[in-house]
Parts: C-alpha cells; structure tokens; sequence
C-alpha cells in the first residue's frame, strides 16, 4: 500500500482542521487548568456538548442538500415545553414518542414550505422558528418551569461513567455518517446539494429528497429538546435561543460545504466540542458571557470565509481546466 498516498487521503478529509483544532485547544486547557483532565470533567463537557451535536447531525443533512434550518433551537424548545404539558397525562415513553414525532412534523412543515412551496429556505424556516417560540410560549407560560424527575432519566443517566446523552449522540452521529455515506439516500441528498438542475435533470425526486433530510433534522433537534430537557432540569422562555447559529456553525467548521454538496458528519460532532470548549475556556478565564457571544458569531463568521473562499478557489480552478481544454482543442 501506498504510504504517502494514504497520508494524502488522511489530510484530504475535510474534517480534519476542526479535529487538529480540537487537539490542540484540549492541550492548551490541560495545561493550564489541571483539573480539565480530570475523566469526570471531560464527560460531563462530552454531555454537556451532546445537544448540539446532535442537532448537527439533522442540519448536516440539510445544509448537503444546499438548504438551511434555523428553527432548530425552537424546535428543541418547543419539544421541551410540549414534554412538559404532557407530564402529568401519559406515560414518559408514550412523551418521549410524541416529542420526537412532532419534530418530525416540524420538519416536514419545513420541507413542504422549501422543498413544495418553493419559499427561501431561510424564510420558510424564520417563519417556522417564530410560530415554534409562540408555541411554546403558550404552553409554559412567561415563568421558568421545573421538569419532573421522570422526564429527566435520558439527561442525567450513565452507564458507568459514560453519559447516556454522550452516548445517544455518539449512536446518532455514527447512524447519520452511515446514512451519509453508504446509503442511495445519502448520496441523493448530496447530488441534489452539489448541483439540484443536474439531480432533477437525473430523474430524482429532489422535493422528496429535501423534505427528508428536514424531516431528519426535526427529528434530531426534538432528541435534542430530550436531552437538554433531562440535564439542565428546567425550561424558561429563553431556553434554546441562538442554539441555530452555533449548531450551524459547527457544520460548516467541521468541513460541509454551505451550498451544499459536500459533508462530514464526523467533522460536525467535532465542530460542536470545538465550540463547546472554546466556551469552556472562555469560562475558566472569567470571560463575560457577552464576548462569548461576540467570539461564537465571529467563528461562524470564520468559517462561513473558509467555506467561500475555499468554493471560489475551486472555481477559479475549474474555469482554468475548462480553458485549457478548449485551448488544447
């Protein structure tokens, strides 16, 4: 076998930059705070970053087929207070089923307004996201709602000393790689990102396609709502705001490209823990959560420059091929 050949391969991934990024922001923390490589802490960061890696895996699939969903922190919202609401009248499988079967309805209202109706994707999704916020709103009201024990068993359960939601995430993430990669789905929802007049002109059903990859993503922020729901142990009517914005940008950091086309799974998990400890260490340095803010907008802003420059580069390479097939015709 070719060595070097291998080692190109290796580097070629596209998310291996978050990953390299992720090694050496780990190292920086565990020398400076020696108690960060303590093995309770570094589940309890895998946990506490499972929400978002979780939704990232639904809106991966999104964004592959050159779309964008930012309802997904309301969905997760949504899916709490709903969970809540029904506390007290069924059984908590029975609650946990319906939570993740309204997220599904919710993509599939998503899909139909993007994928049927032809709105904007970020329009349709906007929309989507303020009647998912009013929503919840009626259910708990203006105070912070406490969730019973009961609901609370997914968030704060392990196995050993693993996490469930840790787990829940690693389960999902390794189910949507595979859907990604080995599936004729998966490679739909690709064709139809990298260039949807070719996937139509191919005969494939792209608004099914499309509606299922948010559907998909539904499903993944209501699993999400779960999550959060049974760690943090309470709901207010600020639970989940901005959840899009840093799940977005944990895709498009761990390599999937926004117009669609190319994606990681793996490099999306990655993205998550990246932010999530690059938060971290903004914490241990007593940094105000209002720069935290400041600095998770300039990293989507970073890497949505990646991903333009990087589409433009390729481009640019392209056109120079073309012409210089033309001129050797």
């Amino acid at each position: 076998m070719n060595k070097g050949l291998s080692m190109k391969q290796i580097f070629s991934r596209n998310w291996i930059a978050v990953a390299i990024g992720n090694i050496l922001l780990f190292l920086v923390l565990a020398v400076s705070q020696p108690a960060f490589l303590q093995i309770t802490n570094i589940m309890n960061i895998l946990a506490q970053c499972s929400l978002y890696g979780i939704m990232s895996v639904g809106m991966t699939f999104v964004i592959s087929t050159g779309g964008i969903d930012i309802s997904v922190g309301m969905t997760a919202f949504f899916t709490m207070t709903l969970m809540w609401r029904l506390s007290s009248m069924l059984p908590v499988w029975l609650i946990f089923l319906v939570a993740i079967l309204m997220g599904c309805v919710v993509g599939l209202f998503n899909g139909v307004m993007a994928a049927v109706l032809n709105f904007p994707d970020m329009i349709a999704t906007l929309a989507s996201m303020s009647i998912l916020r009013g929503v919840g709103y009626l259910l708990i009201g203006s105070a912070q709602k406490f969730v019973p024990d009961e609901l609370r068993v997914i968030g704060v359960s392990r196995i050993g000393i693993i996490p469930v939601p840790m787990i829940i995430m690693l389960a999902i993430a390794v189910a949507g790689a595979f859907l990604l990669s080995n599936t004729r789905f998966g490679r739909y929802v690709l064709a139809v990102g990298g260039n949807k007049n070719s996937a139509i002109f191919s005969g494939l059903n792209v608004v099914k396609i499309r509606t299922g990859a948010y559907v998909l993503c539904g499903a993944c922020a209501a699993i999400g709502g779960i999550v959060y729901a049974g760690r943090v142990g309470s709901i207010s009517p600020s639970s989940c705001n901005g959840y899009e914005f840093t799940v977005i940008t944990a895709v498009v950091l761990g390599g999937t490209k926004m117009s669609g086309g190319k994606s990681s799974i793996v490099g999306s998990v990655l993205g998550c823990i990246f932010l999530y400890l690059v938060e971290n260490a903004m914490t241990m340095l007593n940094i105000s959560s209002y720069y935290q803010t400041l600095a998770r907008a300039l990293l989507m802003l970073f890497a949505i420059s990646i991903d333009t420059f990087t589409t433009y580069r390729n481009d640019i390479s392209v056109r120079k091929e073309r012409r210089k097939r033309f001129l050797e015709f």
